[in-house]
């Protein structure tokens, strides 16, 4: 693991929500005590299921969905606890900073700070660690489960010319795949009503 560093950032008061819940969400997962540093870099690794699209399509989707609403949450959020000065390692110091650069052109924005950057990136990590919430991207056709994502290389393994798959399992994969095209084109309709 790369060392870590100290990090600053100014993040939203419904953002620090997140960040506290998904905290002690994790601390529950692990049995014991979980930073805001150690939060923020497992809510990067658990944001890697994006990597299974395309970088712009993903991320904008990302930011399309709304903030969870965390019912039954409530634990007290000081004001204190919109400045963050965490330790984090360098891998998602990188991803935050890559957010920074690459999400203004995909939201079509001049800049975001790098608040913004951290609320996407705990969002992203809820999607995948929250059944109902993640629901929500997966009616933009964004599944955050790896098996429900199209993979080609799996298709074509499939498919084998030779015999060795049956009937059966060939029907099953269509009908996965089938589901996969369904929910992309009702997405691309739905898109297209609101415009």
């Amino acid at each position: 693991m790369a060392a870590t560093s100290y990090y600053q950032a100014r993040i939203s008061m419904e953002t620090a929500r997140l960040l506290d819940k998904m905290r002690l969400d994790y601390e529950k997962k692990i049995g014991g005590n979980v930073t805001k540093g150690d939060c923020l870099n497992r809510a990067f690794e658990d944001a890697k299921w994006t990597e299974n699209y395309n970088y712009a399509e993903i991320w904008k989707a990302i930011h399309e969905v709304p903030m969870p609403a965390l019912e039954g949450f409530d634990h007290a959020i000081k004001p204190s606890a919109k400045i963050l000065k965490i330790q984090i390692n360098e891998d998602t110091k990188t991803e935050i900073e890559e957010l920074r650069k690459n999400l203004p052109p995909i939201l079509g924005a001049n800049y975001v700070t790098v608040g913004v950057c951290i609320r996407e990136l705990l969002k992203a990590a809820y999607l995948k660690d929250d059944k109902f919430y993640g629901e929500k991207i997966k009616d933009k056709g964004f599944p955050v489960d790896p098996e429900e994502v199209i993979d080609e290389s799996k298709i074509a393994k499939a498919i084998d010319f030779n015999g060795s798959k049956s009937n059966a399992e060939l029907l099953a994969l269509i009908d996965v795949t089938q589901e996969q095209i369904n929910m992309l084109l009702d997405n691309l309709k739905n898109k297209l009503k609101q415009e």
